[in-house]
């Protein structure tokens, strides 16, 4: 059955910077999901690039896209296309940070062929995501930080590591509804049972800073990530 309404961009698609929408502007969204998750400039980077980007690359600008998004410039700013230039120039006022470029050979075998990892690290604190670009410059986040994970960016979500024990779902919840935020979707990911999980929520809105401190002091948590939803 046909749509009752067609949007503008179901018909175009977002507005997006070339050469390719997977190779540039959905490295792009990536890359800038990734620099807004770490919440601060990282003390280095490394970038991973697999299956059909592993020889792509450079010709199509994934680099440029990559180091664009890691300075934290937007998907549709057309500065993308400068990724590198702007870091020798945030480098010469000391602001830069390095960034590592890598083509890999390998494709594990459920990966999608549009696979790009992202490693950033600052004083001790990491962040490993490993994401792809399944088209029109969607992105799908697939895993963060050894969890299996299946996020679009389209919605504000918030990761919540926590020990695996009785309620903390339940309470994570109530917090949120009490403070009338809404649920959109919900998974939980656990190593072991009784060992470390993650609990990933989806909502319909930003999460303000007083809800996600709330929800840290809970005491079998032991961190808690905001993904902010890549409207720009």
């Amino acid at each position: 059955m046909p749509k009752d309404n067609v949007s503008v961009f179901d018909i175009l698609g977002p507005v997006m910077i070339g050469p390719s929408s997977s190779h540039t502007a959905g490295v792009a969204r990536i890359a800038f999901l990734a620099r807004r998750m770490f919440g601060a400039k990282p003390d280095r980077a490394i970038v991973r690039f697999y299956g059909s980007f592993s020889t792509t690359w450079k010709g199509h600008g994934s680099d440029k896209a990559a180091i664009a998004g890691l300075l934290g410039i937007s998907p549709e700013d057309e500065a993308l296309s400068r990724g590198a230039a702007l870091l020798a120039e945030a480098d010469a006022r000391g602001e830069g940070f390095p960034i590592q470029l890598v083509g890999e050979a390998g494709l594990h075998p459920s990966w999608h062929p549009n696979t790009v990892v992202f490693e950033l690290e600052s004083a001790g604190r990491t962040l490993r995501i490993r994401a792809a670009s399944v088209g029109g410059g969607s992105i799908r986040i697939e895993e963060i930080d050894g969890y299996r994970v299946n996020l679009s960016g389209e919605l504000d979500a918030l990761l919540v590591h926590h020990h695996d024990e009785i309620g903390v779902i339940a309470i994570v919840s109530h917090i949120l509804a009490a403070n009338r935020i809404n649920i959109a979707a919900t998974s939980s990911h656990r190593k072991e049972k009784g060992d470390e999980a993650m609990l990933v929520v989806e909502t319909d809105g930003a999460i303000p800073p007083s809800v996600l401190e709330q929800i840290q002091s809970l005491p079998p948590v032991y961190a808690v990530v905001r993904v902010p939803a890549l409207g720009i």
